[in-house]
């Protein structure tokens, strides 16, 4: 089980880790947050606003030029670093001014924790082919392998904000089968 010393209220729970668990409500301006967000059998998908405009449709992508792939690789890694340290605050700093308009810090930890409990067991980490549509956003496949080589896909959505590139969203693309139960 995961524990974080900045979030001891959002400890993992056992019965759901890595699990598509019940996403529960916990009143507040959080119930929203909650309702909205459903874990379905394709995965959680977390992407706020993302494709708001065009009626939800991807964004025409190409292969990145070097100097976005490395900015968009180094975020990722960092926020998978801090994830794999269990260090949420950290993790929560590499997020959109998007993703911190809908959770502050304890909502976004409990979210990991829910629903994205493989970004947090991870012992190993590739990250994909990085590609963008050339007018501040991009996309990376990031496949994360626990101990018992059991291995995650996600696609992780960034966007270009003046600090530089930030998360805007994950989905789950491929979750592994459970050989543990």
């Amino acid at each position: 089980m995961n524990t974080d010393k900045n979030f001891p209220e959002c400890q993992a729970d056992p019965a759901t880790a890595g699990e598509e668990a019940s996403v529960m409500s916990t009143g507040g301006h959080a119930a929203g947050f909650f309702t909205a967000l459903r874990m379905t059998g394709m995965g959680v998908l977390f992407l706020f606003g993302l494709f708001a405009s065009g009626g939800a449709q991807e964004p025409e992508m190409r292969l990145s030029p070097r100097k976005v792939r490395e900015e968009v690789r180094a975020v990722v890694d960092a926020q998978l670093v801090a994830l794999r340290e269990s260090d949420l605050t950290t993790a929560y700093g590499y997020a959109a001014r998007g993703i911190k308009r809908q959770f502050d810090a304890r909502l976004f930890g409990l979210m990991i924790k829910r629903g994205y409990a493989p970004l947090l067991r991870q012992d190993k980490s590739d990250l994909g082919v990085v590609r963008d549509n050339g007018e501040g956003m991009a996309q990376v496949t990031v496949t994360v392998t626990d101990r018992l080589n059991r291995s995650t896909v996600y696609n992780y959505w960034l966007v270009k904000e003046e600090e530089g590139w930030r998360i805007s969203g994950v989905v789950l693309e491929q979750k592994s089968p459970r050989s543990d139960i």
